[in-house]
Parts: structure tokens; C-alpha cells; sequence
């Protein structure tokens, strides 16, 4: 697989910051996982549910910081594990989850893979295995399993 993959979320550290394969941070967060209306990539895809109508959302989901942290508010992180897939607008695809098992036990940790261009769930899960495999190995020893959900 050649396609240019990252990672975002902690590796092994607090801490989240964009990887590339092998771990190496990848500063051009901006272009890749931020949107160009500034939502930034930490937290905004992985799902919630909201307090009252129990739908699913996720927080970049507001064209604005208030509108985010409205979202944020009246909402609530689904379990670790489940996650939700994104087309960007910046030529990437995602799958977000909630994640505390990759160095960091606090709240809002968050795991995100990105790939180039229009992709699958499964395409996406594959790029993790194969650049990421320690992400699945940390899952797999707290019993997270990667779930797909839809909104």
C-alpha cells in the first residue's frame, strides 16, 4: 500500500499529534486533518450521542467553534472503539473513535487514521494494520474492539 496514511491521536505518550508510518510526526496537520473553517482534527469526528435525542454526532459536525462546543455540550462520547468514518474536504478519508489505551487514560483521548482520497471502511482498517499494528495491538489487550457506527 502505497497511498500516504497517518495517524493521529497518542503513541504510547500523552499527547495527540499526526504520525506518519513508523511514528515519525507529520507537522502539515493543517492541510490534511483540519478543516478549512479551522475545526481542528482532535476530537471533532469521533462520535457522541446526544443527551436528548439520542442521535449520533460528532462535534465537527458545527461551522463554528460555538456551534462545536454547543455539540460538545449537549452531548456525550460513545464508547471506546466505536467509530465513525468522514470524507474531508481536504482529500483525505478518516475513521475516528474514542481511545484510551494508547498512552493516554484521560477523557477526549481520541484515535483518527487518515488516508488519501475517497476511501472504504475496510480500506482504512487495512492502512492501520498495516502501518499502524501497535494502535490494534494497545485496543486488543484493553478488549476495544473497532466498530463501525452511522450517524
Amino acid at each position: 500500500m502505497t497511498d500516504r496514511c497517518w495517524y493521529f491521536g497518542c503513541w504510547n505518550n500523552a499527547g495527540h499529534y499526526l504520525h506518519l508510518p513508523g511514528g515519525k510526526w507529520d507537522h502539515r496537520l493543517e492541510h490534511y486533518g483540519n478543516q478549512p473553517d479551522r475545526a481542528h482534527l482532535d476530537g471533532t469526528l469521533a462520535p457522541r450521542r446526544h443527551k436528548r435525542s439520542g442521535a449520533i454526532c460528532w462535534s465537527g459536525q458545527g461551522k463554528t467553534s460555538d456551534e462545536r462546543c454547543r455539540i460538545e455540550y449537549d452531548s456525550e462520547e460513545l464508547p471506546q472503539g466505536q467509530f465513525l468514518r468522514h470524507v474531508l474536504n481536504t482529500g483525505v478519508t478518516a475513521i475516528s473513535w474514542w481511545d484510551r489505551n494508547q498512552g493516554d487514560t484521560r477523557g477526549a483521548c481520541n484515535s483518527t487514521i487518515l488516508l488519501e482520497g475517497d476511501r472504504t471502511t475496510e480500506e482504512l482498517l487495512a492502512a492501520l494494520a498495516l502501518h499502524f499494528p501497535h494502535v490494534l495491538e494497545n485496543l486488543k489487550r484493553a478488549r476495544v474492539e473497532l466498530v463501525e457506527i452511522f450517524p
